[in-house]
């Protein structure tokens, strides 16, 4: 079953910073923002999102989280998004 998430950060390292943001991009998050990403994702999906912030955020100087985020139903304002933006996709690709 498929929820909506939102993930964040902020990487210092570009290298690391870029990986990660391909990384989200191919398990189908949608960049809102530059290091804001919103989309659809399966359970093991999101313990992947989970590895991968790990992975490239230091403990030290960066940050991360992913959240439960039900835009399509909740958002209730935006400033240069519409909430077509945010609606389930009528289907998902399988890869």
């Amino acid at each position: 079953m498929y929820s909506q998430v939102l993930v964040c950060y902020d990487i210092e390292n570009d290298k690391k910073r870029r990986k990660l943001y391909e990384e989200l991009k191919d398990l189908g998050l949608r960049s809102v923002q530059k290091s804001v990403f919103w989309g659809y994702l399966l359970q093991s999906e999101k313990r992947v999102v989970k590895y991968l912030l790990k992975k490239y955020c230091d403990k030290e100087s960066d940050r991360g989280f992913m959240v439960n985020a039900n835009l399509d139903k909740n958002l209730e304002y935006s400033v240069g998004y519409s909430k077509d933006e945010f609606k389930k996709p009528d289907s998902f690709d399988i890869i």
